[in-house]
Parts: structure tokens; C-alpha cells; sequence
């Protein structure tokens, strides 16, 4: 399973240690079961935080993150503000997980969290938001991401 993580909640996920809400996602990242996925806009807003973009760096090269070419992400970036439906600002957010199959998002921000539940935005599977512990039965792999779990040995 492929998650995005907004950068908005960076800073807390990607914490030394992470806060107690989102250790499960690290955990999901390091243990390499998940796999993060950043590209275009996104990337460049993490590139600016300071412990998130170390450890976004990390991931990358430990292979359990997967960055996608910004050109792709800006030509549908442009196809979704095209369809006039997204509430938010984000919409290479909702181009990275229509780009790369990725349906969980780490986020706060509300109107992403509807653009990213909007089936005519983000459909088969449809997007989910993982925002606190509880949220832990969304960190599971789907045939979306294009990623197959790794077995554990």
C-alpha cells in the first residue's frame, strides 16, 4: 500500500520520535511493509522541512518510498483543476494519487480530505484519510499503488 503524506502533517509524522497518532505510519514506512510516495509540488514542499525531508531522503533510498517525475504529475495537476471540482489548493495532491495509485492520505487540511473522498476525483478504490491511530486498518496494501507487500521473515 502507497500513502501521501501532505505536508502539513509532515513535521509530525516524520518526528524523532513520531507523535503518537502517526507512529504507526512510520512504523508501517520502516519495517518497509508501506511505501511513501512523493513527486512534483509535494516534493518541493517537503524538500523545504527540515527533518521530513531527511527522512523522505531515507526512505527513497532504502527503496520504501517512490518518487514520481514531476511532468507527470503537473500534466494531470492540470487535468484535475480542469474538472472544477476540487474544494482545495492541493490539487497536485490529488494528481500524485491518481498518478501513482496511492489511496491513503496523511492530512488535517478538510478540503483535501473531501477532494481526496471525492469518487469522481480519486475512484477504484476510492481515497481515505488517516489522521489518528485508530486510522490504523488503513495502512494495508491495495492493487491500486502498483506495489506488493513484502512478506515478513
Amino acid at each position: 500500500m502507497c500513502v501521501i503524506v501532505d505536508a502539513n502533517l509532515a513535521s509530525r509524522i516524520f518526528a524523532q520520535p513520531a507523535e503518537e497518532d502517526f507512529a504507526p505510519v512510520m512504523e508501517w514506512l520502516m519495517t518497509g511493509e508501506g511505501e511513501l510516495v512523493v513527486g512534483g509540488k509535494l516534493a518541493s514542499e517537503l524538500e523545504r522541512l527540515g527533518n521530513p525531508r531527511r527522512l523522505v531522503i531515507a526512505l527513497l533510498r532504502a527503496g520504501r518510498a517512490r518518487q514520481i517525475p514531476a511532468a507527470i504529475i503537473n500534466q494531470e495537476e492540470e487535468r484535475v483543476a480542469e474538472t472544477g471540482l476540487c474544494r482545495s489548493n492541493d490539487h497536485h495532491v490529488v494528481a500524485l494519487a491518481r498518478v501513482s495509485g496511492a489511496r491513503t492520505l496523511c492530512t488535517l487540511d478538510r478540503d483535501l480530505q473531501r477532494d481526496f473522498r471525492n469518487p469522481r476525483l480519486v475512484a477504484r478504490p476510492r481515497g481515505s484519510i488517516y489522521q489518528r491511530r485508530e486510522h490504523v486498518r488503513l495502512l494495508r496494501h491495495t492493487s491500486s499503488c502498483g506495489r506488493t507487500p513484502r512478506r515478513r521473515r
